[in-house]
């Protein structure tokens, strides 16, 4: 029986909202570049200029971290990848609020601010994650461990540095600069070494079992050469070298005086 080549209807949805993602952040990105190219060639200079030129900003920083949430579709954390792009959205629109505002108390300018400056931590940080995440299905324990330890870092930074844009009495910690620094420097640190570790330490490629293999035994292998970084074929090597020397030293004792393995003969 022949197999259908098409698809399976979900994965094509996801395809297809993917898509359709992608192509609304990139139409966006076009539109406000589009509009800056032309305010800078044949528009009024002024107040106008400045505002659709940082208009232009705002959507293409905005888009490449919704991007790079995006680059978790599919994979196992589809979900915060999608949230990310929303954080991403949600900030573009309170910067672009803060652009074109005419009006507004001083109280809404504040809270404005504050968050206009906590949208742009939140969503630098979280398309940061969200590429490192990338790296989540890698098997070596030393980037297992140091993708953890780097989004644990990032997670912190984030909050502390959010927590200082709200509320004054932890900004002004004598503690707080040294905490938000030496937490930066961290995280920065994992951002550079995590990927490259990954690119220098390559997870060795995966073998397949046959399908009447005990699925416990196949687990159990996977799960201990997974646990010590090595591949399957590393793990069982000293077991089958052994066997096979075994296997050897049975046929030597086998052989006949002249070095020939006996035969029946009719």
């Amino acid at each position: 029986m022949a197999h259908s080549s098409q698809p399976h209807p979900k994965h094509a949805t996801r395809r297809d909202i993917l898509t359709a993602l992608v192509a609304v952040i990139v139409v966006s990105f076009v539109v406000a570049a589009g509009a800056g190219i032309a305010v800078l060639l044949i528009g009024p200079e002024g107040d106008l200029m400045s505002r659709v030129l940082v208009t232009t900003l705002i959507v293409g920083g905005f888009s490449v971290g919704a991007l790079s949430c995006l680059a978790l579709w599919a994979r196992p954390a589809h979900s915060f990848g999608v949230a990310g792009a929303g954080v991403n959205a949600a900030s573009a629109v309170v910067a672009l609020i803060s652009v074109w505002a005419e009006q507004g108390s001083d109280d809404f300018w504040r809270i404005l601010s504050r968050l206009l400056v906590s949208g742009l931590i939140i969503s630098a940080a979280w398309a940061l994650a969200a590429l490192m995440l990338l790296l989540s299905q890698r098997h070596r324990p030393i980037i297992r461990i140091g993708l953890a330890a780097t989004l644990v870092a990032l997670s912190v930074t984030t909050a502390l540095a959010v927590a200082g844009v709200w509320w004054e009495a932890i900004a002004d910690a004598e503690i707080y600069p040294r905490a938000l620094g030496t937490l930066g420097i961290l995280s920065a640190l994992g951002v550079v070494v995590v990927p490259v570790l990954a690119l220098l330490l390559r997870d060795s490629p995966a073998i397949s079992v046959p399908q009447d293999f005990p699925a416990d035994i196949a687990n159990h292998l996977l799960k201990t050469a997974r646990r010590r970084g090595v591949s399957v074929a590393e793990l069982v090597a000293p077991v089958l070298d052994e066997s096979i020397g075994s296997s050897n030293d049975h046929g030597r004792a086998d052989q006949g005086p002249n070095g020939t393995t006996p035969t029946l003969e009719a």
